[in-house]
């Protein structure tokens, strides 16, 4: 039997730095985005996540896209 995987969810995931820890570690906090097409490109991700860090008040420190898959049999 084959197992197959469908895109069930894809998420933009913008994490920020929200100040500094008493370690000196940054404090971060996280941004999420549901409903991203899946064939939305690289460039157009880092588009949105750069445009979303003009208008709050944390640097963006990362931007990830956040695949959630099912796994099932055929």
């Amino acid at each position: 039997m084959a197992a197959r995987i469908i895109l069930a969810n894809c998420r933009l995931r913008i994490k920020t730095k929200a100040g500094t820890l008493a370690s000196g570690a940054d404090k971060v906090k996280s941004i999420s985005l549901a409903g991203i097409r899946e064939g939305a490109e690289g460039q157009s991700l880092l588009d949105v996540a750069g445009a979303i860090g003009t208008v709050i008040s944390n640097p963006v420190l990362e931007v990830l896209r956040v695949d959630e898959n099912v796994v099932s049999a055929e």
